[in-house]
């Protein structure tokens, strides 16, 4: 995961018009942690309590999907669920690399 989160900061800056390394020489690969959710198929999913609302703190986000699902995004004001793709990864940009 690490090796993945460093190539994709490359490709952010290369994306930026910035040297491949930029992100990582400024330590935005610094302080990577590793966060395990795991919720199986719940038999009542309308009782269930999973991780509040939240907007991503750091600067990516990587989740592995599984096929269970529960990600939702907002759009528009309105939370739309995200079709899970099991073995996929979604990418979240994070709010220190989000623009206003």
């Amino acid at each position: 995961m690490k090796d993945l989160g460093d190539r994709l900061l490359e490709l952010l800056s290369e994306s930026l018009g910035l040297k491949p390394s930029y992100l990582a020489d400024i330590e935005c690969n610094q302080g990577q942690i590793i966060v395990g959710h795991y919720y199986p198929p719940c038999p009542q999913p309308e009782v269930a309590i999973g991780t509040s609302r939240h907007s991503d703190s750091g600067f990516l986000t990587i989740l592995l999907q599984d096929g269970v699902g529960g990600l939702q995004i907002l759009h528009d004001d309105q939370w739309v669920d995200v079709t899970p793709t099991p073995g996929a990864f979604i990418v979240n940009i994070g709010d220190l690399l989000q623009v206003a």
